[in-house]
Protein backbone atom coordinates (compact mmCIF):
# COMPACT_ATOMS: atom_id res chain seq x y z
CA UNK A 1 0.00 0.00 0.00
CA UNK A 2 1.06 3.56 -0.56
CA UNK A 3 2.11 5.52 2.47
CA UNK A 4 1.00 8.77 0.85
CA UNK A 5 -1.31 10.50 3.34
CA UNK A 6 -4.81 11.42 2.25
CA UNK A 7 -5.48 15.15 2.11
CA UNK A 8 -8.26 15.06 4.69
CA UNK A 9 -10.30 12.80 6.97
CA UNK A 10 -13.88 11.78 6.34
CA UNK A 11 -16.27 12.09 9.27
CA UNK A 12 -18.91 9.54 8.24
CA UNK A 13 -19.50 6.76 5.79
CA UNK A 14 -21.75 6.12 2.85
CA UNK A 15 -22.77 2.57 2.05
CA UNK A 16 -23.62 2.94 -1.60
CA UNK A 17 -24.68 -0.56 -2.59
CA UNK A 18 -28.07 -1.32 -4.07
CA UNK A 19 -30.57 -3.44 -2.20
CA UNK A 20 -29.66 -6.40 -4.34
CA UNK A 21 -26.09 -5.98 -3.13
CA UNK A 22 -26.62 -4.96 0.48
CA UNK A 23 -29.87 -6.58 1.50
CA UNK A 24 -28.54 -9.97 2.52
CA UNK A 25 -28.07 -10.84 6.18
CA UNK A 26 -24.69 -12.22 7.16
CA UNK A 27 -21.42 -12.69 5.31
CA UNK A 28 -22.10 -15.46 2.85
CA UNK A 29 -19.94 -17.78 0.83
CA UNK A 30 -18.92 -17.42 -2.80
CA UNK A 31 -21.37 -20.19 -3.65
CA UNK A 32 -24.17 -18.25 -2.02
CA UNK A 33 -23.45 -15.15 -4.10
CA UNK A 34 -23.23 -17.21 -7.28
CA UNK A 35 -26.69 -18.65 -6.56
CA UNK A 36 -28.01 -15.20 -5.68
CA UNK A 37 -26.76 -13.76 -8.95
CA UNK A 38 -28.39 -16.58 -10.91
CA UNK A 39 -31.69 -16.02 -9.14
CA UNK A 40 -31.62 -12.28 -9.69
CA UNK A 41 -30.80 -12.63 -13.36
CA UNK A 42 -33.65 -15.14 -13.73
CA UNK A 43 -35.93 -12.40 -12.34
CA UNK A 44 -34.74 -9.98 -15.01
CA UNK A 45 -32.48 -8.01 -12.70
CA UNK A 46 -28.79 -7.11 -13.01
CA UNK A 47 -29.26 -6.00 -16.60
CA UNK A 48 -26.13 -4.96 -18.47
CA UNK A 49 -27.64 -3.01 -21.37
CA UNK A 50 -26.30 0.54 -21.53
CA UNK A 51 -29.19 2.24 -23.33
CA UNK A 52 -32.29 0.06 -22.87
CA UNK A 53 -35.06 0.69 -25.39
CA UNK A 54 -37.72 -0.04 -22.78
CA UNK A 55 -36.52 2.73 -20.44
CA UNK A 56 -36.46 6.02 -22.38
CA UNK A 57 -36.06 9.29 -20.50
CA UNK A 58 -36.60 12.92 -21.38
CA UNK A 59 -34.40 15.92 -20.66
CA UNK A 60 -36.89 16.99 -17.99
CA UNK A 61 -36.69 13.57 -16.34
CA UNK A 62 -32.89 13.67 -16.48
CA UNK A 63 -32.87 17.01 -14.64
CA UNK A 64 -35.25 15.69 -11.97
CA UNK A 65 -33.15 12.55 -11.55
CA UNK A 66 -30.02 14.65 -11.15
CA UNK A 67 -31.65 16.59 -8.34
CA UNK A 68 -32.67 13.35 -6.63
CA UNK A 69 -29.20 11.80 -6.83
CA UNK A 70 -26.70 14.67 -6.58
CA UNK A 71 -28.31 16.81 -3.87
CA UNK A 72 -29.19 14.15 -1.29
CA UNK A 73 -27.47 11.38 0.63
CA UNK A 74 -28.53 8.54 2.88
CA UNK A 75 -27.83 9.02 6.57
CA UNK A 76 -27.94 5.62 8.28
CA UNK A 77 -26.50 2.31 7.16
CA UNK A 78 -28.89 0.54 9.51
CA UNK A 79 -32.03 2.03 7.97
CA UNK A 80 -31.32 1.77 4.25
CA UNK A 81 -34.37 2.45 2.14
CA UNK A 82 -36.29 4.16 4.94
CA UNK A 83 -38.50 6.97 3.72
CA UNK A 84 -36.87 9.64 5.88
CA UNK A 85 -33.32 8.27 5.82
CA UNK A 86 -31.79 11.09 3.79
CA UNK A 87 -30.49 14.60 4.09
CA UNK A 88 -29.83 17.33 1.52
CA UNK A 89 -26.28 18.17 0.57
CA UNK A 90 -24.62 20.75 -1.70
CA UNK A 91 -23.11 19.76 -5.01
CA UNK A 92 -19.84 17.91 -4.57
CA UNK A 93 -17.40 16.52 -7.12
CA UNK A 94 -13.85 15.32 -7.57
CA UNK A 95 -10.96 17.78 -7.70
CA UNK A 96 -7.79 17.21 -9.70
CA UNK A 97 -6.42 13.97 -11.12
CA UNK A 98 -7.91 10.69 -9.89
CA UNK A 99 -5.08 8.22 -9.36
CA UNK A 100 -6.54 4.89 -8.38
CA UNK A 101 -4.92 1.69 -7.11
CA UNK A 102 -6.36 -1.80 -6.82
CA UNK A 103 -5.18 -3.71 -3.76
CA UNK A 104 -5.94 -7.07 -2.16
CA UNK A 105 -5.17 -10.70 -2.86
CA UNK A 106 -8.57 -11.16 -4.53
CA UNK A 107 -7.90 -8.61 -7.30
CA UNK A 108 -7.92 -10.35 -10.68
CA UNK A 109 -6.88 -9.29 -14.19
CA UNK A 110 -10.60 -9.18 -14.98
CA UNK A 111 -11.12 -6.70 -12.14
CA UNK A 112 -8.37 -4.46 -13.50
CA UNK A 113 -9.85 -4.59 -16.98
CA UNK A 114 -13.34 -3.85 -15.65
CA UNK A 115 -12.17 -0.85 -13.66
CA UNK A 116 -10.09 0.42 -16.59
CA UNK A 117 -13.13 0.30 -18.89
CA UNK A 118 -15.31 2.00 -16.31
CA UNK A 119 -12.74 4.72 -15.64
CA UNK A 120 -12.44 5.36 -19.38
CA UNK A 121 -16.19 6.00 -19.52
CA UNK A 122 -16.03 8.18 -16.42
CA UNK A 123 -13.15 10.21 -17.85
CA UNK A 124 -15.01 10.75 -21.12
CA UNK A 125 -18.13 11.92 -19.27
CA UNK A 126 -16.41 14.13 -16.69
CA UNK A 127 -13.18 15.34 -18.23
CA UNK A 128 -11.30 14.03 -15.20
CA UNK A 129 -7.70 12.92 -15.61
CA UNK A 130 -7.76 9.29 -14.42
CA UNK A 131 -4.95 6.74 -14.23
CA UNK A 132 -4.13 3.49 -12.46
CA UNK A 133 -0.99 3.89 -10.37
CA UNK A 134 1.18 1.74 -8.12
CA UNK A 135 1.99 4.49 -5.62
CA UNK A 136 0.85 7.99 -4.67
CA UNK A 137 -2.77 6.97 -5.13
CA UNK A 138 -5.69 9.06 -3.91
CA UNK A 139 -8.45 6.52 -4.64
CA UNK A 140 -8.07 3.02 -3.24
CA UNK A 141 -10.10 -0.01 -4.38
CA UNK A 142 -9.71 -2.93 -1.98
CA UNK A 143 -10.86 -6.44 -2.92
CA UNK A 144 -9.77 -8.54 0.02
CA UNK A 145 -9.92 -12.01 1.52
CA UNK A 146 -10.85 -12.49 5.16
CA UNK A 147 -7.32 -13.29 6.36
CA UNK A 148 -5.79 -10.00 5.17
CA UNK A 149 -8.42 -7.51 6.33
CA UNK A 150 -6.91 -6.94 9.75
CA UNK A 151 -3.60 -5.85 8.29
CA UNK A 152 -5.30 -3.55 5.80
CA UNK A 153 -7.35 -2.04 8.62
CA UNK A 154 -4.17 -1.28 10.58
CA UNK A 155 -2.49 0.30 7.56
CA UNK A 156 -5.52 2.44 6.76
CA UNK A 157 -5.67 3.59 10.38
CA UNK A 158 -2.15 4.99 9.97
CA UNK A 159 -3.09 6.75 6.73
CA UNK A 160 -6.49 8.25 7.49
CA UNK A 161 -8.81 7.60 10.46
CA UNK A 162 -11.99 8.41 8.53
CA UNK A 163 -11.27 6.05 5.66
CA UNK A 164 -10.16 3.41 8.17
CA UNK A 165 -13.57 3.80 9.84
CA UNK A 166 -15.28 3.12 6.51
CA UNK A 167 -13.28 -0.06 6.02
CA UNK A 168 -13.90 -1.17 9.61
CA UNK A 169 -17.63 -0.58 9.24
CA UNK A 170 -17.66 -2.80 6.18
CA UNK A 171 -15.59 -5.65 7.64
CA UNK A 172 -17.46 -5.67 10.97
CA UNK A 173 -20.95 -5.35 9.47
CA UNK A 174 -21.06 -8.68 7.75
CA UNK A 175 -24.31 -8.12 5.88
CA UNK A 176 -22.69 -5.35 3.82
CA UNK A 177 -21.14 -6.54 0.59
CA UNK A 178 -19.41 -3.39 -0.58
CA UNK A 179 -18.97 0.18 0.64
CA UNK A 180 -17.67 3.56 -0.42
CA UNK A 181 -16.50 6.33 1.86
CA UNK A 182 -18.69 9.33 2.55
CA UNK A 183 -18.12 12.33 0.29
CA UNK A 184 -20.22 14.84 2.20
CA UNK A 185 -18.14 16.40 4.96
CA UNK A 186 -17.13 19.90 3.85
CA UNK A 187 -13.38 19.80 4.39
CA UNK A 188 -12.28 21.37 1.11
CA UNK A 189 -14.99 23.55 -0.38
CA UNK A 190 -17.13 20.55 -1.33
CA UNK A 191 -14.38 19.18 -3.55
CA UNK A 192 -13.50 15.49 -3.35
CA UNK A 193 -9.84 14.54 -3.38
CA UNK A 194 -9.58 11.01 -1.96
CA UNK A 195 -11.67 7.87 -1.79
CA UNK A 196 -12.03 4.24 -0.80
CA UNK A 197 -14.10 1.34 -2.15
CA UNK A 198 -14.11 -2.03 -0.36
CA UNK A 199 -15.43 -5.35 -1.69
CA UNK A 200 -15.11 -8.87 -0.32
CA UNK A 201 -13.45 -11.73 -2.18
CA UNK A 202 -16.65 -13.71 -1.60
CA UNK A 203 -18.44 -11.61 -4.20
CA UNK A 204 -17.76 -12.59 -7.80
CA UNK A 205 -19.18 -12.43 -11.28
CA UNK A 206 -21.69 -9.77 -12.21
CA UNK A 207 -22.34 -8.87 -8.58
CA UNK A 208 -18.69 -7.85 -8.20
CA UNK A 209 -18.85 -5.81 -11.38
CA UNK A 210 -22.00 -4.11 -10.08
CA UNK A 211 -20.22 -3.25 -6.82
CA UNK A 212 -17.33 -1.70 -8.70
CA UNK A 213 -19.56 0.39 -10.93
CA UNK A 214 -21.88 1.76 -8.29
CA UNK A 215 -19.38 2.36 -5.51
CA UNK A 216 -16.78 4.04 -7.73
CA UNK A 217 -19.25 6.34 -9.46
CA UNK A 218 -21.14 7.25 -6.30
CA UNK A 219 -17.83 8.21 -4.71
CA UNK A 220 -17.50 10.91 -7.37
CA UNK A 221 -20.51 12.87 -6.17
CA UNK A 222 -23.66 11.01 -7.27
CA UNK A 223 -24.50 9.55 -3.92
CA UNK A 224 -28.21 8.90 -3.47
CA UNK A 225 -30.35 6.00 -4.66
CA UNK A 226 -33.96 6.71 -5.59
CA UNK A 227 -36.76 4.29 -6.54
CA UNK A 228 -37.96 6.40 -9.48
CA UNK A 229 -34.60 6.92 -11.17
CA UNK A 230 -34.41 4.72 -14.29
CA UNK A 231 -32.53 3.38 -16.21
CA UNK A 232 -29.83 3.65 -13.59
CA UNK A 233 -27.56 1.93 -11.11
CA UNK A 234 -28.70 4.60 -8.63
CA UNK A 235 -31.85 2.67 -7.79
CA UNK A 236 -32.23 0.11 -5.02
CA UNK A 237 -34.28 -2.26 -7.17
CA UNK A 238 -31.12 -3.70 -8.74
CA UNK A 239 -32.61 -3.73 -12.23
CA UNK A 240 -29.39 -2.44 -13.79
CA UNK A 241 -26.00 -3.75 -12.72
CA UNK A 242 -23.67 -1.53 -14.72
CA UNK A 243 -23.33 2.16 -15.52
CA UNK A 244 -25.96 3.19 -18.06
CA UNK A 245 -25.97 5.97 -20.64
CA UNK A 246 -28.43 7.79 -18.37
CA UNK A 247 -25.86 7.65 -15.56
CA UNK A 248 -23.15 9.00 -17.85
CA UNK A 249 -25.48 11.89 -18.64
CA UNK A 250 -25.74 12.55 -14.89
CA UNK A 251 -21.94 12.62 -14.69
CA UNK A 252 -21.75 15.06 -17.61
CA UNK A 253 -24.08 17.42 -15.81
CA UNK A 254 -22.24 17.08 -12.50
CA UNK A 255 -18.87 17.94 -14.03
CA UNK A 256 -20.01 20.72 -16.35
CA UNK A 257 -18.02 23.89 -15.52
CA UNK A 258 -21.24 25.90 -15.35
CA UNK A 259 -21.90 24.16 -12.03
CA UNK A 260 -19.70 24.74 -8.99
CA UNK A 261 -18.98 22.59 -5.94
CA UNK A 262 -20.95 23.84 -2.96
CA UNK A 263 -23.99 24.97 -4.96
CA UNK A 264 -27.34 24.19 -3.37
CA UNK A 265 -30.12 22.53 -5.31
CA UNK A 266 -32.04 25.79 -5.35
CA UNK A 267 -29.15 27.65 -6.96
CA UNK A 268 -28.06 24.86 -9.29
CA UNK A 269 -31.28 23.43 -10.69
CA UNK A 270 -31.96 26.23 -13.23
CA UNK A 271 -28.49 25.52 -14.64
CA UNK A 272 -29.08 21.76 -14.47
CA UNK A 273 -32.32 22.06 -16.46
CA UNK A 274 -30.52 24.12 -19.10
CA UNK A 275 -27.67 21.60 -19.30
CA UNK A 276 -30.11 18.70 -19.65
CA UNK A 277 -32.01 20.50 -22.42
CA UNK A 278 -28.78 20.94 -24.38
CA UNK A 279 -27.68 17.33 -24.01
CA UNK A 280 -27.99 14.64 -26.69
CA UNK A 281 -29.41 12.00 -24.38
CA UNK A 282 -27.44 8.78 -24.19
CA UNK A 283 -24.78 10.13 -26.54
CA UNK A 284 -22.19 7.68 -25.24
CA UNK A 285 -24.30 4.74 -26.37
CA UNK A 286 -24.66 5.94 -29.95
Amino acid sequence: MSTTPFSRAFGAVLVAASVVLAGCAGRHSADYFARLEAELRAEGKLRTDVAPADAPYSTAELAVNFERIAFHHEVSVQHRGSKNNWEPNPLKRWRGPLNYALRGSAVTPEDRAEVARLMQRVAAATGLEIAEVTEDWNFLILITAEDERESYAAELARLDPGIAATFDLWRRTRRLICVANDPFSNKDGWRLSDGLVAIGAEVGGLLRRACLHEEIVQSLGLAKDHPEVRPSIFNDDGEFALLTAHDEDLLRILYDPRLRPGMTAEAAMPVVRRLASEMPLGASAQ
